[in-house]
């Protein structure tokens, strides 16, 4: 129930954000490892988010930006944007 709930829309700090997608991975007793893809990105709307919906978030892990994907990028590394990169976030 609280996990469908951090889909829905909802008002964070007097903003109306749009649905999140959240694909659940897995779920043990008290803790749970999700997915979710949200489309504004306001300041920690993720744990916003979550202590709305009665959830306490332990770990979060960006995995892209827009269309930049972390990939098997290790910590602390750097990589060349690609041209479509590049091109995608001009056009932004």
């Amino acid at each position: 129930q609280k996990i469908e709930n951090m889909g829905r829309a909802m008002c964070i700090d007097g903003y109306q954000i749009r649905p999140a997608e959240v694909t659940q991975r897995w779920l043990d007793h008290d803790q749970a490892n999700i997915q979710i893809t949200i489309h504004e990105g306001r300041n920690r709307q993720i744990r916003k988010m979550a202590e709305k919906c009665g959830m306490c978030v332990t770990r979060l892990k960006r995995i892209a930006e827009g269309n930049l994907y972390l990939g098997d990028l290790k910590k602390g590394s750097w990589r060349y944007l690609t041209k479509n990169e590049f091109e995608g976030l001009y056009k932004l």
